[in-house]
């Protein structure tokens, strides 16, 4: 790592390592004492996080019930490493928590993406209609929160038997070339990503098919990068699909995220028409229940919105 301004040189470890014409500072700069601010830096399920304070508890103990789905939203490699395929950036003028709070929110789904649903076969707009169905949301703890929207495909190594959905049977008759039918259908499952949406507190999302990392700019600007999963050393075909997935509904000419970031952005401007305007996160109050993870509503509820403004509060007030 070398500074542009002055030439000062470090290693990959952060010490310091060249100052150019040091002769000048005399005995006055030990370059021991000048090292780059380390973070404390733990691992889990290939992805990395990274604090600036040292004393804070274990990751393990941060995730805590986060960490099954991180494990359930890994298997997304049909049997192969998943790695992230490249990614596209952008931002939107409006505060973080405003894109925080959309990744578990089933409520906006068939209204902001009417275009999205009107875009897909009949099959996978059935699938998508899941705001009356069986699924629920979590509060998992520490800020963390799930929305399972089709529980069928929570674990996509399970139900293997169940029937090929229309819109793969053409990959899968592709795959079927080079791959038995076990393993062909082992890869379509995958394909078509996990049932659910995690939110990692503060700023990951793991939804559906790919990551979403939040990076606040300012209090009223943020950037999101979105990274498409694919699989490391996997099937052409199946990598393919996972791209043009992720191009329908996350891309620039998608059908998704354009419209979630408009309404982002309408949001912010709503949030500044005064103080004494308050905004509603009770919606699936009622049915809230204490489970052994946490708390759980019905798949439309703001639990998981309240997830997060809990754990932000007392970050904030600490």
């Amino acid at each position: 790592f070398v500074c542009p301004y002055h030439g000062w040189s470090y290693s990959l470890d952060g010490a310091l390592r060249g100052v150019p014409s040091p002769e000048s500072y005399g005995d006055l700069l030990d370059k021991a004492d000048y090292p780059l601010v380390k973070l404390r830096v733990e691992e889990y399920a290939g992805m990395i996080f990274a604090t600036f304070k040292d004393d804070i508890e274990p990751l393990v103990d941060f995730l805590g019930p986060a960490k099954k789905w991180m494990d359930l939203f890994m298997k997304q490699g049909g049997g192969f490493p998943i790695k992230v395929g490249g990614e596209h950036r952008f931002r939107f003028p409006g505060n973080w928590k405003i894109q925080l709070e959309n990744t578990t929110d089933a409520y906006h789904f068939p209204l902001v993406h009417k275009s999205f649903l009107s875009s897909v076969d009949k099959q996978t707009e059935e699938m998508l209609d899941f705001v009356e169905g069986p699924g629920f949301v979590e509060d998992l703890g520490n800020g963390h929160s799930v929305m399972v929207m089709i529980p069928d495909l929570v674990d996509l190594e399970a139900n293997l038997d169940a029937p090929i959905p229309e819109r793969f049977a053409a990959l899968a008759e592709e795959l079927r070339a080079d791959y038995p039918e076990d393993q062909v259908r082992r890869i379509v499952r995958a394909v078509g990503g996990s049932g659910f949406n995690l939110n990692i507190f503060p700023n990951i999302a793991c939804s559906m098919a790919f990551f979403r990392v939040l990076r606040p700019v300012s209090v009223t600007e943020t950037e999101i990068h979105h990274a498409v999963i694919t699989m490391d050393g996997g099937p052409e075909a199946g990598n393919r699909a996972r791209l043009r997935m992720h191009e329908h509904f996350q891309g620039p000419m998608g059908f998704g995220t354009p419209d979630d970031s408009e309404a982002w952005e309408r949001v912010q401007k709503g949030s500044n028409a005064g103080t004494d305007q308050w905004i509603l996160l009770n919606r699936g109050l009622a049915k809230e229940q204490e489970t052994a993870d946490g708390r759980r509503s019905d798949v439309s509820a703001e639990t998981g919105m309240r997830a997060a403004y809990r754990q932000w509060k007392k970050l904030m007030t600490a």
